[in-house]
């Protein structure tokens, strides 16, 4: 449940010593319990003015985002092949046919490329709710950006199909998802209690990040699994429309009992 901007220049904390080959965090580095990566496209979304200079980026980031996938299919095809515990930095690198410090340079640890960079995706999101008419409902905002994600996510399907065996496969499955599930909960809410204003103690903005990203969640591991084509923001949308509806008549029913509890007590 890795949730992925557009990929940019590494950042000084991400050019690592090439020492570290075991798959660990480095210190300093972000916290690998993430969710899925859904990168879109550098570029794509930009808006930057055509000339050199944006030409000259253009390509830097199609080349960054490049070998991050490289980097990724070759991870998850060792993974898959060996094991994850038994598969280090090092021969990742080299399936990859790049530096140990390259991988570094775009991972953390080993455990990034499995579960992602939550961060990634925490600042993509905040891009798209801030692009999204203030008047309008937090629910809807929140809905639009995990379609988003969704959207970014669909022409990687396989690679989150080989995820979602692997995450299946490992003992400590159930508290890992725990975690991942828990820090997108976690952030979606900061950005939701942002968004509105809220108080301390105001439920609605962790109430609503609970609701839609466990949508979101389900959504995704119906569309791993399924083999009829659907498009993972098909499902999502699908879902969302009957939680609505579900949610709707829920309402009307706690709206019907405090009517006649109110009665009773007149």
């Amino acid at each position: 449940m890795t949730a992925a901007g557009p990929a940019g220049p590494a950042s000084p904390n991400d050019a690592a010593s090439p020492d570290h080959t075991d798959g660990t965090a480095r210190p300093g580095g972000p916290d690998s319990a993430a969710w899925p990566n859904a990168e879109s496209q550098p570029g794509s979304r930009s808006g930057l003015s055509s000339g050199p200079s944006s030409a000259g980026m253009d390509r830097r980031q199609r080349r960054t985002a490049r070998t991050r996938a490289e980097i990724e299919a070759a991870a998850l095809q060792l993974f898959r092949d060996q094991g994850f515990e038994a598969t280090t930095v090092e021969q990742i690198a080299a399936a990859a046919d790049v530096a140990t410090r390259t991988f570094f340079r775009h991972f953390p640890s080993k455990e990034a490329v499995l579960f992602g960079d939550p961060c990634r995706e925490t600042e993509r999101m905040r891009e798209v709710l801030a692009q999204r008419p203030a008047d309008e409902h937090p629910m809807r905002s929140l809905a639009a950006a995990l379609l988003d994600a969704a959207e970014r996510m669909e022409p990687d399907r396989e690679q989150h199909l080989v995820r979602s065996e692997l995450l299946e496969t490992r003992e400590s499955n159930d508290y890992e998802r725990h975690l991942l599930q828990q820090r997108w909960v976690q952030d979606i809410t900061a950005l939701l209690a942002e968004r509105l204003g809220a108080e301390p103690g105001d439920p609605r903005a962790s109430a609503w990040s609970m609701t839609l990203v466990s949508c979101f969640g389900a959504a995704l591991h119906s569309w791993v699994v399924r083999r009829d084509g659907a498009r993972l923001a098909e499902v999502l949308a699908g879902l969302f429309a009957d939680t609505a509806a579900g949610l709707g008549q829920a309402a009307d029913q706690l709206g019907a009992a405090a009517e006649r509890a109110e009665l009773a007590g007149s």
